[in-house]
């Protein structure tokens, strides 16, 4: 099962803002988003036009 949680990374480690739920153990990828504020529907309109760019 999948499951997103924000975090903050600091000082080399990352704090999460919840524990997640039934899970002891597992891999995990972390993203590094901008630190200048954006919503979600930019941030995400942002890396699919960066993926269209890189592709032509």
């Amino acid at each position: 099962m999948l499951q997103t949680i924000e975090g903050i990374y600091k000082n080399g480690k990352i704090k999460l803002a919840e524990t997640p739920q039934g899970i002891t153990e597992s891999r995990i990828f972390v993203t590094f988003l901008e630190t200048k504020a954006m919503t979600w529907p930019e941030t995400i309109m942002q890396h699919q036009c960066s993926r269209i760019s890189k592709s032509t």
